[in-house]
């Protein structure tokens, strides 16, 4: 039977009650971001500054190294 568990992720991840079931997570809020981190900032604008992808995209390890037609190796 399903549920409603709410509190921080850093919280519920470490609870021993919750592991090996299966969960859908929520996010209710985005609480309170790290933008002091200079790689999470950076990482934040890089995200920012390109278009979500709108199409499936295989990138399963498999497809990463496999090498292509337009690999440059």
């Amino acid at each position: 039977m399903a549920e409603v568990i709410e509190g921080k992720w850093e919280e519920l991840a470490g609870r021993e009650d919750l592991r090996g079931r299966k969960v859908r997570v929520i996010v209710l809020d985005e609480g309170e971001r790290r933008e002091e981190d200079p790689w999470l900032k950076s990482l934040h604008a890089w995200a920012d500054s390109h278009e979500p992808v709108s199409h499936w995209v295989d990138d399963s390890q498999e497809s990463i190294y496999s090498g292509t037609v337009d690999d440059p190796r």
